[in-house]
């Protein structure tokens, strides 16, 4: 499919204003858009009122119980959505990940006082929330708890993991829309159970976000301008920085809901989340801040609620704009891998190397496997690192790199170190470069690795479970699940010509330490 030409921002705004797009998008007309496969967030704020009594009552009944600690198992961006509204409340522990070491962590909290919430939007695999909340269920039974006790689960009607009897005795089940997904669902069920029992209200969530977009659908009005001008942007620009030091969730909710939203038919923005205004990209991007981030080209304001109505609204007016469906993530889900992986190239320093037939042969070092990476596809004679801050000149179907992204199938606490890599990877690159903890990401950063432009190279990184504490067959099962998501992941990249490159570490600390030695070496 060819991309629409985008005009000026300025031209696109006077457009959008002519048009009434502001007032239309609040309205949810769904003629703005080619189609809305799932098209419930339009009406998900009004749908949701009745849950208020309910995520209260059933708070209170979890509190009495002694349940205080939430652990959620979720799918499809739920997980970032519920950590956002209770700005990272540690009562809420997210398990969006099959990684052995970091389901043990949250297994090593006090269980009696826990109450799992299991919650899986339509659309999204239910296989790595099912088998989470196995492993949870067999803890429980372990510690002597019953474990339809201490179960909530948010599904759609007739959904998979719906639980087959209806049982007084059985756990409690919260119905959800059946036509919304994604970072869409923020003002649903799936993400509003969790939060309402970690300890967020419901009530003023749902205020506050209805009270915003009431605001934006005038475009006259500071609110709704600023959205509208924020949605010209993402329509417009290839890439924007984003920015919350002080809401890192609300920041990497936001960039899910771009990146899955627009990334396309080969379009769409590219959004990154930086640490701050210190961050290489920020002066090199069109940076966007979520609160008051000095620098910022554009800023939303007000609470995590209203500022989500506000990033909603201007990614689909953007949507409209590039003429896509802004709740479709064709490319988000990949297919199961078909074999097993290949051995690895080499291996250096607790790091075996896996990569497709664009490493050249010989390639024996971490860093060199990157810089071959950043080359694949470059006239020969580049090495694709630009450095200095300089953007390369990639095109269609060949090129060297013009996007980065990291997916981290790690412990997004034990390992968080990693994370730390990527403003130095951009530095060293030159290029805008994505951190995203996987398979948590995948929504948004992997539907736009292959669906969006296609001059993204993608660096995995995967790792032995080691002894994360667990039974060794739940620990088998964990780890061939989260394995098999990042080769499936993997596959599909490298289907759409996209390399991939796999960096797996033997030994978590000594791999983390051999990675960081090669992007100095860059």
């Amino acid at each position: 499919m060819t991309a629409r030409p985008v005009p000026s921002e300025a031209e696109l705004i006077a457009r959008l204003r002519a048009d009434g797009v502001a007032a239309r998008v609040a309205d949810g007309d769904p003629t703005l858009w080619p189609r809305l496969a799932r098209p419930g967030w339009t009406g998900a704020l009004r749908a949701s009122r009745p849950l208020v009594g309910e995520i209260a009552a059933l708070a209170e009944q979890r509190r009495v119980a002694g349940q205080v600690r939430v652990l959620l198992a979720a799918a499809g961006g739920a997980g970032v959505a519920a950590e956002a509204l209770i700005d990272s409340d540690p009562r809420l522990v997210v398990l969006d990940t099959a990684d052995p070491p970091q389901v043990a962590d949250a297994l090593a909290g006090e269980l009696a006082s826990t109450v799992l919430v299991v919650s899986a939007p339509p659309g999204e695999d239910p296989e790595p929330v099912r088998l989470l909340r196995d492993t949870v269920h067999a803890a429980f039974r372990a510690e002597g708890l019953d474990p339809d006790a201490h179960t909530v689960v948010v599904t759609p009607p007739d959904g998979p993991l719906l639980p087959p009897d209806a049982s007084p005795d059985g756990p409690v089940v919260v119905l959800g829309p059946d036509d919304v997904d994604g970072p869409w669902a923020a003002f649903t069920a799936y993400v509003l159970v969790p939060a309402g029992l970690a300890g967020a209200d419901a009530g003023a969530v749902l205020a506050e976000a209805g009270a915003a977009r009431a605001e934006l659908g005038t475009a006259g009005g500071t609110t709704g301008g600023t959205a509208l001008g924020l949605g010209a942007l993402l329509a417009s620009a290839p890439a924007v920085a984003l920015a919350a030091p002080e809401a890192p969730a609300l920041a990497e909710w936001a960039a899910q809901l771009v990146a899955g939203g627009l990334g396309k038919d080969g379009q769409g923005p590219l959004p990154v989340v930086v640490e701050g205004p210190d961050a290489p990209e920020w002066g090199t991007l069109p940076a966007v801040g979520l609160g008051d981030v000095p620098g910022a080209a554009f800023a939303t304001r007000g609470s995590v609620a209203e500022q989500m109505a506000a990033w909603q609204h201007a990614v689909a007016v953007a949507a409209h704009v590039l003429g896509v469906d802004p709740t479709d993530r064709p490319d988000a889900l990949a297919p199961a891998p078909k074999g097993d992986a290949a051995g690895p190239a080499f291996t250096e320093g607790g790091v075996a190397v896996h990569a497709g037939d664009w490493l050249p042969e010989g390639t024996g070092t971490v860093a060199d496997a990157l810089r071959a990476l950043l080359a694949a596809g470059a006239p020969s004679g580049s090495d694709g690192v630009e450095g200095d801050g300089a953007e390369g000149d990639g095109a269609e179907g060949g090129g060297a790199a013009r996007h980065l992204a990291v997916h981290a199938y790690l412990d997004r606490i034990e390992d968080a170190s990693a994370a730390v890599l990527r403003a130095e990877l951009a530095r060293r690159t030159g290029l805008p470069t994505t951190f995203g903890w996987a398979p948590r990401c995948l929504p948004g950063s992997g539907q736009h690795a292959k669906g969006g432009p296609p001059d993204t190279r993608v660096c995995q990184l995967t790792a032995d479970p080691d002894d994360p504490g667990l039974r060794p067959e739940a620990a088998a099962a964990l780890d061939a699940v989260q394995q098999g998501l990042a080769q499936a992941d993997a596959d599909a990249l490298a289907a759409r010509g996209r390399p991939v490159l796999r960096l797996h570490f033997t030994d978590r600390v000594a791999g983390l330490v051999t990675l960081a030695r090669a992007v100095q070496q860059l």
